[in-house]
């Protein structure tokens, strides 16, 4: 061997004994970039609603009928469109259809307020018709 591979040798082995030294040196938390347990936030959905939320936007033909039906249901809870003659047709991807006559502006957007508002429901085509 010559000298000067001898000489570098020494050197090199020192410089990767220390390397992790002073890598660790660094790290302050748990990680890297100082997260640790007590500051992960994590959502959790709430799973109890699971069914319903994603029964229209499934696809199946009766998950849009069980949206149809809640928003049905929905429409007649409220005093002022449960004796109006609306028509509600569920379609694929939890999209609702409102037909039908209301008496006046108000109680149109009251129904389709209503209607967004149910779980499931993706979006509301308007065919509602008002004096």
């Amino acid at each position: 061997m010559r000298p000067t591979h001898l000489a570098r040798r020494p050197f090199a082995i020192a410089a990767l004994a220390t390397a992790p030294v002073v890598l660790l040196s660094a790290c302050t938390g748990g990680t890297p970039w100082g997260a640790i347990p007590e500051r992960i936030e994590i959502p959790v959905p709430d799973l109890r609603k699971a069914p319903e939320v994603f029964d229209g936007v499934s696809g199946s033909t009766q998950g849009s009928l069980r949206v149809a039906q809640r928003v049905r249901s929905a429409l007649a809870a409220q005093p002022s469109l449960a004796g109006l003659n609306l028509q509600v047709e569920g379609l694929e991807g939890g999209l609702v259809v409102l037909s039908g006559a209301v008496p006046s502006a108000n109680e149109r957007q009251l129904a389709l307020q209503t209607a967004r508002q149910v779980t499931g429901v993706t979006g509301v085509v308007d065919r509602l018709t008002a004096p």
